[in-house]
């Protein structure tokens, strides 16, 4: 038989690492209730995760040594069991409570869905309102501008045409005056 050689060997050493890394690879368990005493079996290489705030994690035996004290104090001492009933109650109202909240929560995240809803619907609303007056505005702008430079336009007419009827007013004038000389001296030449 051949001695193995260091790159079989390293090859080798890689599968039972990628192997033993693969068989180790448990399942996720997730823990969100706190509100009461419940049981979980949970094995070796399994990954917990616990998403209350209290939680005591006990192994079988121990488990067992509460729980039978659990038991014989519920069965046994009148006053205990008072007690012991007052709890469960109190934690039962307490998860009563905890789901009106809840129900409160959601329908207060309900209507302010609704309410950020219709006021984004508003703000669209409202902005293409103002682009829409926006553009009025430069049509606006852009006919008073027009406005101007035709009433420019027209006065620069107005003053040529006063500038001519004076001047014609003027011709008018002379010439007959003009006329009135030729005549006046004409009869008096007679």
């Amino acid at each position: 038989m051949k001695p193995l050689t260091l790159p079989k060997l390293l090859l080798a050493i890689s599968f039972c690492l990628a192997a033993t890394q693969g068989y180790s690879q448990d399942r996720l368990k997730t823990f969100k209730d706190s509100s009461g005493i419940s049981l979980y079996s949970i094995y070796r290489g399994d990954t917990l995760l616990i998403q209350c705030d209290t939680a005591f994690i006990l192994n079988r035996p121990t488990f067992r040594i509460y729980k039978n004290f659990y038991d014989k104090a519920r069965q046994g001492n009148t006053s205990f069991k008072g007690i012991m009933d007052s709890y469960e109650s109190m934690i039962h109202q307490q998860d009563t409570m905890l789901k009106q909240k809840e129900f409160y929560y959601q329908q207060l995240k309900q209507q302010f869905d609704s309410l950020s809803g219709n006021s984004l619907a508003f703000m669209d609303k409202t902005s293409t309102s103002l682009q829409g007056i926006s553009a009025s505005l430069d049509k606006a702008t852009t006919s008073l501008v027009e406005t101007q430079k035709l009433l420019a336009d027209s006065r620069k007419m107005l003053e040529e045409e006063r500038r001519k009827r004076n001047s014609r007013a003027l011709k008018f004038g002379i010439g007959g005056a003009v006329i009135g000389a030729l005549v006046a001296a004409l009869i008096a030449a007679h």
